[in-house]
């Protein structure tokens, strides 16, 4: 079956999966996609949607130049120029794929940006279902007051919590903070601080601190480094 210049609501095929996994949505609302040519094989389960794709739930839209979802095996992808908007949390990547409706990968440049965050790195894996994502090399996380890098990087986005492993590296122009580690936690939540591991160093206002584990508050717009 082929569709030229075609808009379809599909309420529960597969292609919904894409997006859900992609834009945080848990729910099975209709989804409504919009591209040059859809092509649908009822024996096989294969969709493949070419030229323009847009995709649009429940306020969620995500838009590529192909995408392609098997209904039976629960595998899909968006490619070329993707673009993921939901809320606060805007995405782009070269290629979205999906691996069953509860993991998420984008891969090639991807910059996601939420709230105050933005996440950079080659490859973003996440899992919709806990709200967990990780970037496994070249990891960055830009906030407003800073930086924060790493071989890899996980994040608990509903916790506001981050752990770099390896390389880690946090710099904060506005308090005057540089800080290194084997491995760091960054609490976002009340006060918010910084736990580094592993042959620690944080320098601020020429003063340097060396320790196996540095914690650093980060209350009221400063940093008080402790070990």
């Amino acid at each position: 079956m082929k569709l030229k210049k075609m808009q379809m609501v599909l309420l529960t095929m597969a292609v919904c999966f894409i997006l859900t996994g992609t834009l945080y949505a848990a729910d099975s609302k209709p989804v409504e996609l919009n591209a040059n040519t859809v092509e649908y094989d009822t024996q096989t389960g294969l969709i493949t949607a070419t030229g323009s794709v847009k995709m649009i739930q429940d306020g969620a839209v995500l838009t590529g130049a192909s995408a392609q979802y098997n209904s039976k095996t629960q595998e899909g992808f968006v490619t070329g120029g993707v673009v993921a908007d939901k809320e606060d949390m805007h995405m782009t990547a070269s290629m979205i794929k999906t691996s069953g409706p509860n993991h998420m990968i984008a891969t090639g440049n991807v910059v996601v940006v939420k709230a105050d965050k933005t996440l950079t790195g080659p490859q973003i894996d996440y899992y919709p279902d806990t709200s967990y994502a990780v970037i496994e090399s070249n990891a960055r996380v830009t906030m407003t007051d800073g930086t924060f890098t790493s071989d890899r990087m996980e994040a608990y986005l509903n916790e506001n919590r981050l752990i770099g492993t390896g390389n880690v590296h946090i710099v904060s122009p506005p308090r005057n903070l540089d800080a290194v580690g084997d491995q760091a936690t960054y609490y976002g939540k009340d006060d918010g601080k910084v736990i580094l591991t592993g042959n620690a160093v944080a320098t601020q206002n020429n003063n340097t601190l060396r320790s196996n584990k540095l914690t650093i508050y980060l209350a009221g717009g400063k940093a008080d480094v402790t070990t």
